[in-house]
């Protein structure tokens, strides 16, 4: 079944490639000669990086390693919050006297469940050179906002 491509807005070339990176696919519209970046800064340990498009998907932290230690952070605070509260108090009370009558048994392998963390290489940001993506490692124009497309 053949389509028209023009139809649905896809690029005005004789071959249609899918898979080939929008910075090929551009036509001369000038939009994307050069990857554009943002820097932001890590929500948890403030440190600035920069993030191309490409990665950018609502990033407020630097690393995946920055992201699971905020996440342990809140999730501390909300498990200090609930087990001052009321409810709180009373479902430690029935669990720990349903663990004293035996009906609850937990051994040390069911405290290994923490996923193995992601790992992310990243690239420092280097004053003598140019910017670059501290996820991809592409190198690209530094802007305050990513024009929208």
């Amino acid at each position: 079944m053949r389509t028209d491509r023009k139809a649905y807005g896809s690029p005005p070339h004789d071959v249609y490639i899918p898979w080939l990176s929008i910075a090929f696919k551009s036509g001369s519209d000038g939009m994307c000669d050069e990857l554009l970046l943002i820097e932001l800064e890590c929500k948890h340990c403030r440190q600035r990086f920069n993030i191309c498009r490409k990665c950018y998907c609502g990033h407020v932290y630097c690393s995946s390693r920055c992201r699971r230690e905020a996440q342990l952070k809140a999730h501390r605070k909300a498990q200090s919050r609930y087990r001052t509260s009321d409810k709180g108090r009373r479902a430690h009370c029935r669990n720990e006297r349903m663990r004293r009558m035996g009906k609850i048994k937990k051994t040390m392998a069911d405290e290994s469940t923490n996923p193995p963390l992601w790992r992310v290489i990243l690239y420092p940001i280097v004053q003598n050179t140019k910017p670059r993506c501290s996820f991809c490692g592409a190198y690209g124009k530094m802007v305050d906002v990513f024009p929208p497309r």
